[in-house]
């Protein structure tokens, strides 16, 4: 994406992102995404991910705003061809609107990460969360994020896999829980979403199990909230 100027963004800006994508495909498929989506095990799923802005930039503590130097990059992750179609054909075309600035798209690349071994390396390009809603002794509910050194961190990544793959190969299979261990450092990462605070990792994670489940991962997002701009993932190799 590029502008003939330097353009601003609140750091806080996942939604700005997510309201563009929707923005940006079918009146009809987008509703569908956004209000209804993929079920499975009463739980819903819009299948697709987002990763933070890439690109040269400067933060602005004052205003707490992200300024970018002319260009960007976004990468978009998806099992749904028709997400990739329509997305793709309608940024080309018609350029993205982020807030009140104005993007030409100047080239699109598709890639193709497909997952043929049982042990994959990965980096984060957003954080991955993983949480749990819960109940207080009053029976308010309260939301409780885990990081990655503990066991309910694997558990929770494993399970959405798990759910992801049955939208994706058939909802009657099963499937082995998947392992996910740290490489080195994971870094916190605080994201205000719609008046939501939301603790996400970054960091590079090694995924073991069953390669279906792994491509899972990284087609349609590692860990919850791939639709609101985590969990977006990339295989790399030492």
């Amino acid at each position: 994406m590029q502008s003939d100027t330097p353009w601003e963004i609140p750091v806080n800006y996942n939604h700005f992102l997510q309201a563009v994508i929707y923005r940006h495909l079918s009146p009809e498929f987008a509703e569908f995404l956004h209000n209804q989506g993929y079920i499975v095990d009463r739980r819903r799923f819009a299948l697709f991910s987002f990763s933070r802005l890439i690109g040269p930039h400067d933060y602005v503590s004052a205003s707490k705003m992200l300024v970018f130097q002319n260009t960007a990059k976004l990468m978009l992750s998806s099992p749904i061809e028709q997400f990739i179609r329509e997305i793709t054909q309608v940024l080309l075309m018609e350029g993205i609107r982020i807030g009140s600035q104005f993007l030409r798209v100047t080239s699109i690349q598709t890639e193709i990460f497909k997952v043929e071994k049982s042990v994959i390396e990965v980096e984060t390009l957003s954080p991955v969360v993983a949480y749990s809603t819960l109940l207080r002794s009053d029976g308010r509910r309260y939301t409780k994020y885990f990081h990655p050194g503990e066991k309910d961190f694997q558990r929770i990544i494993s399970d959405n896999l798990v759910r992801k793959a049955k939208l994706i190969y058939g909802t009657d299979l099963t499937f082995a829980p998947v392992s996910i261990d740290s490489i080195g450092d994971f870094r916190k990462q605080i994201v205000l979403y719609k008046n939501t605070i939301i603790e996400a990792y970054n960091g590079k994670f090694i995924l073991e199990g069953d390669s279906r489940l792994l491509q899972a991962a990284v087609d349609a997002g590692l860990g919850g909230k791939n639709s609101c701009g985590f969990g977006c993932i990339r295989p790399i190799s030492r």
